[in-house]
């Protein structure tokens, strides 16, 4: 689940015209395309993710997105020999998914809310946040695909962040391109369109849902979202919460989801561009809670799975099984995980600033409707 190119569709004028911008590009103009994307734009498009390891491996993903405007977005994941494996419909709200195993089929649908963008995961990231952490800078213009396109650079100011640098069509307002670099300099990921064609004729068959009629299973619904109290009544067990969090982040959600039959809390914390989610539940037998694919380091009673620009980290501890996913440094991840303290019921957390506007609605461009996946398919 990797959402972090959302905020890119949230950069305001003020921080689009930091410097000038190369080429007579308006920022104004720019600013409000962007805004305006998904609304008034609908594209076919094949997106290609590469991570690339210390070790000098590349792993490689590729989607094909189809984004009809204003809400409908489908995704086809293919598999090594082309064959499309996985399929992710959203029509409105609602989230189709059908995923291929061998000669079998499974359907699964789910009903996301206050958002209209394929996130999963609803991560809305703040421009008091984007300024308050972030350099933000148009460096210059290029071009890709034979498209004119803005340069944006997201330099962090504070240590052990990784710096962005995305790539924005002057015309649609669509991010066209990422890379993500360590705080060494290091590429770490890029993420790309390979093809693009900008209002396709679309078929209204690509988006027809009959076929999960009857078939498909509710998974990961939300049941309640707001208040530590309550997220806790939801839940039914007493909450941890961290008491380290790295600097710059802020506690942006609290929810609730049904995950496999058992509730699942949620807190995501942010600082604009990088974010951690930080997920809890009532530890049952091991066997039932899948490991992600190697060999974990330990950090103590920490497991640590490094990917990269991401970790995920897990911790038994007060009966209860957590889940880190972060990109920020394993060091930070493994202070906030053994930080945590139970909740107090009596106490009501205090509500996310007002300050911190989540800018809903505004053009997850191609990189979010794709990223979702590749974040959420290592969970």
């Amino acid at each position: 689940m990797r959402l972090r190119p959302l905020f890119l569709c949230f950069v305001t004028t003020a921080c689009i015209a930091m410097i000038a911008p190369a080429r007579g590009i308006d920022p104004d103009i720019t600013f409000q395309k962007i805004m305006e994307a998904p609304d008034r734009v609908s594209y076919h498009a094949t997106l290609t993710k590469q991570r690339f390891s210390a070790d000098g491996d590349t792993a490689r993903y590729v989607q094909i997105i189809t984004h009809q405007r204003p809400d409908r977005d489908r995704i086809d994941i293919p598999d090594a020999e082309g064959r499309i494996r996985e399929i992710i419909i959203r029509v409105d709200h609602d989230i189709y998914r059908r995923t291929a195993s061998g000669d079998s089929l499974s359907y699964s649908h789910r009903r996301q809310s206050n958002s209209n963008v394929l996130d999963m995961n609803l991560e809305f990231s703040s421009l008091d946040l984007l300024q308050t952490n972030y350099d933000l800078e148009i460096t210059g213009a290029d071009r890709l695909l034979d498209r004119p396109v803005a340069v944006l650079a997201f330099k962090p100011r504070h240590p052990g962040r990784m710096t962005m640098t995305a790539w924005i069509d002057e015309e649609t307002g669509l991010v066209m391109r990422t890379e993500e670099r360590n705080e060494a300099g290091v590429l770490v990921e890029e993420v790309f369109l390979t093809e693009f064609e900008q209002d396709p004729r679309i078929s209204p068959d690509l988006f027809d849902t009959e076929e999960w009629t009857g078939k498909s299973v509710e998974i990961n619904q939300v049941i309640a979202c707001g208040s530590i109290s309550e997220v806790q009544k939801e839940a039914d067990f007493k909450l941890n919460a961290p008491v380290y969090i790295p600097p710059g982040f802020i506690l942006q959600q609290r929810r609730v989801m049904q995950h496999h039959g058992q509730p699942l809390v949620h807190f995501m914390y942010s600082d604009g561009l990088s974010r951690i989610s930080l997920f809890q539940r009532i530890a049952s037998s091991e066997a039932s809670h899948r490991s992600p694919r190697g060999t974990p380091e330990m950090h103590g009673d920490v497991r640590v799975w490094e990917r990269g620009p991401y970790s995920i980290l897990r911790r038994h501890y007060d009966g209860k099984l957590f889940t880190l996913i972060g990109d920020v440094a394993v060091s930070e991840s493994v202070e906030l995980l053994t930080s945590l303290c139970t909740i107090n019921p009596a106490v009501t957390a205090s509500p996310v600033p007002t300050g911190y506007t989540s800018w809903i609605g505004a053009g997850a461009g191609l990189l979010v409707v794709g990223l979702w996946i590749l974040w959420r398919r290592r969970m």
